[in-house]
């Protein structure tokens, strides 16, 4: 009888910590939702509207010295998943090149941040547990942003042109 008892209380304890873990484990759609978007709009809005990112001879220079600072700035909102052709992508919807003719006829780049771009849509992938936002800059270009749960943080994995 003993036994019996000691293996129903064994056995409903470990019902219970089964159905503790699983209640912990759920992703709720709409409040991971909320945190993407606001990684999201805080990559979008990292810096001044206008403020002046970069400075050089050319646009790749100005390119390379712009997308340091909204890495440095954004650490915590970008994958090390990127790729080049993602960082230059979202370079581009996050800046506008304000260039400058110079006296000796060349001219300078001068990258500066632009809050020009919006979010215009999310849509979840529940096989990837992903939320992709459809980023429109200045009303007429399109970017779609991926973000993923990497270290329990949202961060930007993929940023491509919409098909």
């Amino acid at each position: 009888m003993k036994q019996k008892a000691l293996v129903m209380f064994v056995l409903m304890v470990c019902f219970f910590l089964v159905a503790c873990n699983g209640t912990e484990n759920q992703f709720d759609q709409k409040l991971e939702q909320e945190k993407a978007t606001k990684v999201m709009n805080s990559v979008l809005t990292s810096f001044d509207d206008e403020e002046k990112l970069a400075e050089a001879k050319t646009s790749d220079e100005a390119n390379q010295i712009a997308w340091e600072k909204i890495k440095e700035r954004n650490t915590a909102s970008l994958s090390d998943d990127l790729n080049e052709k993602d960082e230059s992508r979202l370079l581009y919807l996050l800046t506008t090149n304000k260039a400058e003719d110079l006296s000796n006829g060349g001219t300078k780049a001068n990258l500066l941040f632009s809050q020009d771009t919006k979010n215009k849509n999310v849509s979840f992938n529940e096989s990837a547990k992903s939320f992709t936002f459809d980023i429109e800059r200045s009303g007429f270009d399109h970017k779609l942003i991926t973000l993923e749960k990497q270290e329990d943080k949202w961060k930007i994995v993929k940023v491509a042109d919409p098909e």
